[in-house]
């Protein structure tokens, strides 16, 4: 005798046997709630009783965890980037900025005028003090322009070779053009999170922070010249356990 379990969707959700008569072999259905007895073939009205189904493990297959999907398996959820940046150039040192911009503008000025032999008021920028080819004031002011393209590539080399990045677990510091230094706290642990931010770096959205674990007396994670540094904190306080 065939048994088949099936469960109705209508309120109250009630689980339903069907099976056959075994003397007339017309179809009776009936509920969980209802098979302690006997019950009667609607069709030859007989009464028969129904036996509940049970399931039969019927073998057992040893698996190997190491050969198996990872996929398969139920897994934490995977640790997403929420953000990564890296410390701003020339908003962090606005005077050093203006002073070397200013600096440039007049070196490659003067240069300009000493190459081309232009004078002004009767003075001849091209004169001055012949040095081979080229005058003093040529070589000086390309001196000048080169070293201050040395120091602005040297921030903008120092600022993309220091990164922190922040998860939804963890935030991660990197810094280092050669020795890479690498500093992290899981979001759970944060005892801390401190903000660096002066008047002026407050109007041009810089600052810094640091981060200190429990169980740590000194900040772990110590980076400056962050942009929106309000931003960064955020994000890890609503990551938090």
């Amino acid at each position: 005798m065939s048994i088949r379990l099936s469960k109705l969707l209508d309120p109250p959700a009630m689980q339903v046997l069907t099976t056959h008569c075994p003397y007339c072999k017309h179809q009776v259905d009936s509920t969980i709630e209802h098979i302690d007895g006997p019950v009667v073939c609607p069709g030859c009205k007989k009464p028969f009783e129904i036996e509940m189904p049970t399931a039969v493990v019927s073998s057992v297959n040893e698996v190997d965890e190491t050969k198996m999907d990872k996929r398969q398996m139920a897994a934490e959820p995977e640790e997403r980037t929420l953000l990564q940046v890296h410390p701003v150039v020339f908003r962090a040192r606005p005077i050093k900025t203006l002073v070397l911009g200013t600096v440039f503008l007049v070196a490659a000025a003067l240069m300009i005028l000493s190459v081309t032999e232009t004078s002004i008021a009767g003075y001849s920028f091209a004169e001055t003090t012949k040095l081979g080819p080229a005058s003093l004031l040529t070589w000086a002011c390309a001196i000048t322009l080169l070293l201050i393209v040395g120091t602005v590539g040297y921030w903008i080399l120092l600022s993309q070779f220091t990164t922190l990045t922040v998860t939804s677990d963890r935030t991660i510091f990197q810094k280092g053009l050669i020795a890479r230094e690498t500093s992290e706290v899981q979001h759970d642990d944060v005892r801390n999170i401190q903000l660096d931010q002066t008047f002026l770096q407050r109007m041009l959205g810089v600052g810094g922070i640091g981060i200190s674990s429990s169980g740590q007396d000194d900040l772990e994670v110590v980076a400056k010249r962050l942009p929106h540094p309000e931003h960064i904190i955020d994000r890890i306080r609503q990551n938090q356990g």
